[in-house]
């Protein structure tokens, strides 16, 4: 097996641990498909074309808040700072936000503490030059990665101009081909 495959497993077995101590809190949040609470809590999305999870009960640890805003596009990443692969990925987005700058809004959420995120971003200064965010609600990351049944770190998700979800995947895998497209008009949602 490849060291990679080797730190991904790792990593998603302890975020499956992570997983089972929030379900308690996820008995308050709506099943996916169902429709905007009394309280207003929004819809999540359940398949690839939903509309996006608002960006909404985060901490913001470098870079300004973020909005989900019509005619923009977004990758949203979930990642941790104990995860191998979360930090080989790191100057790769960094990469794809200067490639893309202007056009794409890259966002980093993770779940941890804020005191554990903020030092290792703030050390991090250059080659994690993207906005960052702690989901201290654990809501950002049920609208998303617990939305798409998702398990493992890191995991991106592309958000087009309609504000929908078009793409989830391993940020390292080939996501300018997608990127390219959807800024172009031209991408078709699969799967």
């Amino acid at each position: 097996m490849k060291r990679a495959a080797v730190i991904a497993m790792v990593c998603a077995a302890l975020l499956a641990g992570c997983a089972e101590k929030d379900e308690a809190e996820q008995a308050n949040t709506p099943a996916p498909g169902a429709s905007a609470s009394a309280g207003g809590e929004p819809t999540l999305p359940t398949k690839l074309g939903d509309a996006a999870y608002p960006l909404t009960g985060l901490t913001w640890v470098k870079g300004d808040p973020v909005t989900i805003s019509p005619g923009k596009v977004y990758v949203v990443e979930f990642w941790a700072t104990w995860c191998p692969p979360c930090r080989d990925s790191i100057p790769h987005l960094t990469a794809l936000q200067k490639k893309y700058e202007g056009r794409v809004t890259f966002i980093g959420v993770s779940q941890e503490p804020v005191d554990v995120v903020k030092p290792f971003v703030t050390a991090q200064a250059e080659q994690m030059d993207y906005t960052v965010a702690v989901d201290t609600t654990k809501k950002v990351g049920r609208g998303y990665m617990i939305a798409f049944g998702q398990g493992g770190i890191p995991h991106a998700f592309v958000v087009d101009g309609a504000g929908k979800v078009v793409w989830r995947g391993h940020p390292l895998e080939p996501i300018e081909p997608v990127l390219d497209q959807v800024l172009a008009g031209t991408y078709e949602v699969s799967g």
